[in-house]
Order: C-alpha cells, then structure tokens, then sequence
C-alpha cells in the first residue's frame, strides 16, 4: 500500500499539470489569434493581396492574370485560399477583420480537432497533444494565425487525424479514403507541394485498407483540385506561367539549421515518448506508429527543400504539427499503460522546453502591433476616400522600409471599390526573379488609369530596393508617374498624388 499511494498522487499531479499546460497555451494561442483578428492592420505585405483578390473575385474578376499583364496583382497560391476568403467576404462583408477571420478560425480547428484525435487516448496524452500544438502555433507566429496557406494546411493536416484508424481494419474505410482524398485535394489547392504534409497519412492508408483505397483517395483529390480550373476565375495556363518564374526562385535563403532546429521540435518529442512507451505497445500499433513516424521524418526532409527558398521558411514545417504530437501521445499513453510514472514527467518538461522560446516569440509579435499607427492610417484612408470622392484611388510605395508598411492597408481602398493594379508584394517578388514591368504598364501610369496614387508622407515615390537587393520599380516606371502624377497634398502618412491630366485634385 504504502508504495502504490506515491504513484498515484504522482500520476494526479501529472494529470493535473499537463491538463492546465494544454488548457493556458490553448487558450492562450486562441487569445493571440482574437487580437490579431481585431488588430485593424495586417503584420505581412502578402496578406492584403489575398483578401483584395478575394474580394475582387466575387465581382467577377479572375483571380490570376498573365504575367505580361499590364497589372501585377496575382500571387501563387492554389484557388481555395481565394474562395474561402471569398466565402468569409461575401457572408460578412468587406472588413479587414473578415478577411483575416479565416486564418484565426483555421488555427483554432486545427487545436480543436487535434484534441478530437487524441481524446480516445487518454486525459493525459490528449493534454500533451493538445500543449504540444499550441506550442508551435506561438513558436511560429504570425504564420500561425495569418490569412495565408499555412494556417489552412495545418488545419487540414489536424483534421486528417480525425480520419486515422487506431488499429488495422475496415470500420469507417469509405469516411477515411473520401476524407482523406478530400483534405489532400484542399491543401494542394492551397499550395502545390502540400501532397508531402499527407504522405504519413497516405501511407498508413495504403497499409491499412489496401491499395484500392489509396487509388479512390488519389482520384479524389485530384478531382478537388481540377474543379476551381473548370471555373473562368482560375486560368490553370496562367498559374502556370506564375509557377514559371517563381521557380526561377535561388536556393539558401533560410539556413538549414534552423530549419533542423524546428524540425527538432516537432520530432523529438515524439521520439522521446514513442521510446519510452514502444515496448508497452501491442504489434498493430507498433506498426502503425512506426509507419507514420518515419513518413513524417521523410515528409519533413522533402519539404526542407521548398522551405529555404527565398520568402518561405520554417513555418513550412507546421502542418506536421498535429501528427507529430498525437504520435507524442500515443507514446505517452502506451508508457502509462504500463504504469511508467517518470513519462508523464518526461512529457512535462518537453513541453516546459518547447515554450520556452517562444515566450519571446509572442512577446515580439505583440510588440509588432501598433496599434496607434494602424488605427491611424485606417482613419486617414477613410478621410482622404471621403474627400476624393468619385475619384480612383491606390496606394503605392516610398523609398523606405519602415513606411512601406503603412501601405499594407490597401485592402480598405479595394473594399470601397477602387482600383486594384499594381502591388508592391507581387512587384518585389516578379521583378527579383526577371520579370520586369512592361510597357503596357508603363502605359497603364502614364494615361492615369488610377486617379489618385497615395504614397508614404515625405518619401521619393516607388524609389525602393525590395527584400531582395532589387530595384522593384525601375527608374522608367518612377519616370512615368511624375511625368502623369504631381503631389497635391500631405497628410499624416500620405502624400496625395493627383493625375496632372485632370488638373492634380
């Protein structure tokens, strides 16, 4: 008696402390995604592409143009990262905090289907599952909350835990190989490359329920992703063209060992309590767990290579998240099973470890909201439509780093139905990799088809070297526009430029 009594207020203790690490770093990834939701700016220059195409789209504008067009607006990512935006937009209306509501409700169903997943495991494990993930969602902030693919694909790889059998057999085969096909063929409609983050899945599938299976699955997302290209909106050639220069992309830009250190985030843990449970696990699950362990490693590998292009990086590795802590658990419950009291320890401290980097993550991402200067330049595009009315306007860009982003906000403009032709996101990333503007855009500047261009108070209009060391626009574009656009007015944050053509104001 006296030697059980210890155990078991050990395990109560454990219990209890993985149960309240699960409950605050969920809670409070939930309350990271609520702020930012109700932040009126946006933290990265590609999120207001997004939603401005998406908006645009439920007007009927195609969402991707040839890359000789005059504009250069369009950005390579898969149809369902524009429809479910459109969707949001269209339901609620043309707000900022709309378009960015996607991201945040992907991120909190990808928590809450990760605890779904895990729940028949045990309090403990699923706690730790649960814990793990909401980790990661601080260690990879803002990507974790934004409104492009990431959240989407981690929300898609955690509901493909849902799907996952538990042990061989045939109960829920039809659900799983539909399902499975389903969220494979979402997630490549986001980014190409996203088959990899499923390649555990489609394993364990194949392993599980049989070849057939797996070919009905593979038909089904292939047939998810072909349907937005049967649309008029979404020109598979003109993709296509985009993917073209992008691949055009140099290798190096974020270091392997980074990328090795978030990798070890996500499989450690794993490693460490499939470890310590393996020998308490039956043979089934064993296979099953080993299955999808070293799928996941491989899948981690392969996606290293996109990761370290320029304008991606270790955030690419996310949508493992939910698999590699589930795998975390299944360990954790196996060792319990045999009533191994130090694992639940073990699992503690791996969480304890893992949140200690990312206390200054958070607190760096909070520090990057300013509130005041976003609020400001909120209230200042309203003013300046109000008082421009019946004229076009855009936003361009200066010649400084700090100001560019109080140009983020564009989308306020494309939501009061102005023009949307040039952005500077789109223009960094196409002339860095040679695609240069073209004289139909030059003509699009020069006969003002944009009445009014606003750009960041004091600065040299479009005299900017992006991310890349690039000249983005060219003295030729920046030539143009002063010979069709003179300044009229200073605001707080703005230059006014007005089309000479039309008298400037």
């Amino acid at each position: 008696m006296n030697h059980t009594i210890p155990v078991s207020k050990s395990q109560r203790l454990q219990r209890a402390a993985l149960i309240c690490l699960a409950v605050l770093l969920a809670v409070n990834a939930l309350v990271v995604g609520v702020t930012y939701l109700l932040y009126p700016g946006y933290v990265d220059t590609g999120e207001p592409n997004i939603v401005a195409l998406a908006w645009r789209l439920l007007d009927g504008h195609a969402v991707y143009v040839p890359i000789d067009d005059e504009t250069r607006i369009t950005n390579l990512y898969g149809p369902y990262l524009y429809l479910i935006h459109a969707f949001a937009l269209w339901a609620f209306g043309g707000l900022v905090a709309v378009g960015k509501a996607p991201g945040v409700l992907a991120m909190a169903v990808a928590i809450f289907a990760t605890f779904w997943a895990a729940r028949k495991l045990g309090v403990r494990a699923a706690a730790l599952a649960v814990a793990g993930l909401a980790v990661i969602i601080i260690l990879n902030l803002p990507m974790t909350v934004w409104d492009r693919p990431e959240a989407f694909m981690l929300m898609a790889t955690a509901l493909a835990l849902t799907l996952m059998p538990t042990n061989a057999g045939t109960s829920g085969v039809a659900v799983r190989v539909f399902g499975l096909g389903c969220l494979i063929g979402f997630a490549m409609g986001l980014k190409v490359f996203a088959a990899v983050y499923f390649l555990p899945f489609g394993l364990l599938l194949l392993a599980n329920d049989g070849f057939k299976a797996a070919v009905v699955s593979v038909l089904v997302a292939v047939t998810i992703v072909t349907v937005p290209f049967l649309t008029p909106y979404f020109d598979f050639t003109d993709m296509v063209g985009l993917i073209e220069v992008m691949s055009r992309k140099p290798d190096g830009d974020t270091s392997l060992s980074k990328l090795f250190r978030y990798a070890a985030y996500l499989l450690v843990p794993a490693l460490v309590l499939i470890g310590i449970g393996w020998r308490h696990m039956d043979a089934a699950t064993r296979r099953n767990v080993l299955i999808l362990e070293i799928a996941t490693a491989v899948g981690i590998v392969l996606v290293f290579y996109p990761a370290q292009k320029p304008g991606a990086g270790y955030y690419y590795l996310v949508p493992f998240a939910p698999l590699s802590f589930v795998l975390a658990a299944m360990g954790l419950k196996a060792a319990l099973s045999a009533s191994n009291a130090t694992s639940g320890w073990v699992a503690i401290a791996l969480i304890v470890l893992l949140a200690l980097p990312a206390v200054p993550i958070e607190k760096r991402f909070f520090r990057n909201l300013d509130w005041q200067t976003a609020n400001g330049v909120a209230d200042e595009i309203n003013a300046i439509n109000q008082a421009y009315a019946g004229r076009t306007i855009e936003i361009g860009i200066g010649h400084g780093y700090d100001s560019y982003r109080t140009t983020y906000q564009r989308t306020r403009l494309v939501f009061a139905g102005h023009p949307y032709t040039l952005d500077t996101s789109i223009v960094i990333d196409t002339t860095a990799w040679g695609v240069m503007l073209n004289d139909a855009t030059l003509a699009m500047m020069a006969r003002c088809n944009t009445d009014i261009w606003l750009i960041p108070t004091g600065e040299r209009p479009y005299d900017w070297l992006g991310y890349y060391g690039v000249d983005v626009y060219g003295q030729a574009f920046r030539d143009t526009f002063h010979s069709a656009y003179e300044k009229i007015e200073s605001r707080t944050y703005f230059d006014i430029y007005g089309c000479r053509s039309l008298g400037g104001s």
